[in-house]
């Protein structure tokens, strides 16, 4: 009997073990599998290469140089790669919209379309004169006004109407360049406009206190508003006529993909976020996607 009651305790110590040792077993595997889930995020994805993409603009949107996405790839050539080939990109999580997200570089030595260039006439042109001979083939420039008081016989009542109409002031919240766009924040600028390489400034910085409110440039659609590596919180809001704005660097998004914006909302906050230490707007503009200087768009 008490050979039976020993045994009988020897099973449930057995069973109790086994449970115990099952329990550890399957934290175990979870843990394993949550480890192994890391791994295979840090270890990057596979991007399939669209039409107008290439190897300079795939990696930018990836924040990973070309050079260095070309030697992972075992691509000699970084030009040689073709529509629907499958690119290593390592460290990445997900797909991400690279002809959204990347400028396309402007031919070097042309202004790109769309920049504000003085405009010259010849001397006798068409442009320059209605008739030879004629008052308005000699006047390069309009006749400014007279200051009320200099000219001799005009009536005081007809000058101080014409004065009080070109000071009122237009009842804009923000002032606009001929193309409507506003400064989407005021501060110093760090960075200058610069695409001649690849590394170099598609856009301008500005810098502003964080948490400053950054408003849209003009009135359009957001069609990008999330975290990218490098740029840390961007939003690319896109406007009537090809037009596009970039905002990075933000502290917080305050537009999400898909929202319609107005002139001069408040859509981010500057920040310090992605690739940089201090707090500061970087700003784009771009036209059919191509990147333009944006201090020949802004008022």
């Amino acid at each position: 009997m008490a050979g039976l009651a020993f045994r009988a305790l020897g099973l449930l110590n057995l069973l109790a073990f086994l449970a115990v040792a099952g329990c550890s077993y399957q934290h175990n595997r979870d843990a394993t599998g949550r480890a192994l889930a890391k791994a295979a995020a840090r270890a990057g994805i596979h991007h399939v290469v669209k039409k107008g993409e290439n190897l300079y603009r795939i990696g930018k949107a990836y924040g990973i140089d070309y050079t260095t996405l070309a030697r992972i790839n075992r691509i000699a050539d970084a030009r040689d790669i073709r529509i629907g080939r499958r690119l290593f990109i390592p460290g990445a999580t997900r797909t991400l919209p690279v002809q959204i997200i990347t400028p396309i570089k402007a031919a070097p030595g042309k202004a790109p379309r769309g920049r504000i260039v003085p405009k010259k006439t010849a001397p006798g042109t068409a442009a320059a004169a209605k008739t030879p001979g004629s008052r308005a083939a000699t006047r390069k420039t309009p006749r400014r006004e007279v200051a009320p008081g200099k000219k001799a016989g005009a009536p005081a009542a007809s000058r101080t109407a014409r004065v009080a109409k070109t000071r009122t002031p237009r009842p804009l919240p923000a002032r606009r360049s001929k193309q409507g766009f506003i400064w989407p924040v005021r501060g110093r600028i760090t960075a200058r406009f610069d695409p001649r390489h690849d590394s170099l400034n598609d856009g301008i910085n500005i810098a502003a206190p964080s948490g400053t409110p950054i408003r849209a440039a003009a009135a359009g659609q957001v069609i990008y508003s999330d975290h990218l590596r490098g740029y840390g919180n961007l939003i690319i809001v896109r406007h009537h006529r090809g037009f596009a704005s970039v905002y990075a660097h933000n502290r917080r998004n305050l537009v999400r993909p898909g929202q319609k914006v107005a002139s001069s909302q408040v859509i981010a906050e500057v920040g310090n976020t992605g690739r940089v230490t201090t707090p500061h707007l970087h700003f784009e503009i771009r036209r059919n996607n191509v990147a333009r200087n944006p201090l020949s768009y802004l008022p």
